[in-house]
């Protein structure tokens, strides 16, 4: 009887062994990259929490063009949304992502991350970004801007801020709107209109944020949203601490009746 061997190609443990080393290194360097990618997330979520810090000592620094003292004293909440990026020229759409905080009994509140869509933005002729803030003056604010998406001006009234930090404190601010709005695309910050601005909740942002955070304080639903800013911000995560720390200079810690 004749037995039949059959044999392997000499190139095939070859072809095994180099499918086997490909396989083995794509896992390493899936290993090696995930961590890093979400580092990489992690350092963009400081960098627009440090951003909007910066942004509020900015838009305070210049006296003759900040808001009056009287309107930053009745804030209930700030919103800043750094770098609103311009897609196109002149009618293009717009974007950008900030934070916003409201204040509390104890001072300002965790913040959540948002976003602003559409709207002009003040954006000037050439200019490829601008720095907005958003001054909250109604007590339901906190309410309202939890809400997960809503049209400024519509749903809230908006109007250009003052400036001047010598305006008069018995201005009555609530009388003529509930949202206040600054812009710098060039130059020093002014007032400036953004009716039509879509505002949204970055709930993705929110839960990477404060993925240690007891679940309802992760900002990933509208209830929970709207208990960070019941919440006393000296408890919140390091990442956002920049934004609280220039709120807390910045703003005066209590609100005038």
């Amino acid at each position: 009887m004749r037995v039949t061997t059959f044999r392997t190609p000499a190139s095939e443990p070859r072809a095994i062994g180099r499918a086997v080393v490909s396989a083995t290194t794509l896992l390493a360097v899936l290993v090696v990259t995930a961590p890093l990618a979400g580092q990489q997330e992690d350092r963009t979520l400081a960098d627009r929490a440090t951003r909007a810090g910066e942004v509020l000592s900015e838009l305070v620094a210049v006296p003759d063009h900040a808001p009056p003292v009287s309107l930053l004293a009745q804030a209930t909440c700030v919103a800043v949304v750094p770098g609103v990026i311009q897609a196109g020229f002149g009618f293009g759409g717009r974007a950008g992502f900030g934070l916003a905080s409201c204040r509390t009994k104890h001072g300002w509140s965790w913040p959540s991350y948002v976003g602003l869509k559409g709207g002009s933005f003040g954006l000037q002729i050439g200019a490829q970004s601008a720095d907005v803030v958003l001054i909250f003056v109604n007590e339901n604010a906190p309410r309202t801007i939890a809400t997960s998406s809503l049209d400024l001006g519509a749903a809230a009234s908006v109007a250009a801020g003052p400036v001047g930090r010598d305006v008069s404190a018995a201005t009555d601010y609530k009388a003529q709107a509930e949202i206040y709005s600054y812009s710098k695309s060039k130059g020093l910050f002014a007032g400036i209109k953004i009716s039509g601005t879509k505002w949204e909740i970055d709930y993705g942002a929110n839960k990477k944020a404060f993925a240690n955070a007891p679940a309802d304080l992760r900002g990933g639903t509208r209830s929970s949203v709207a208990r960070l800013f019941t919440m006393d911000g000296s408890a919140a995560p390091a990442i956002v601490k920049p934004f609280l720390e220039s709120l807390a200079k910045n703003v005066s810690a209590r609100k005038t009746s």
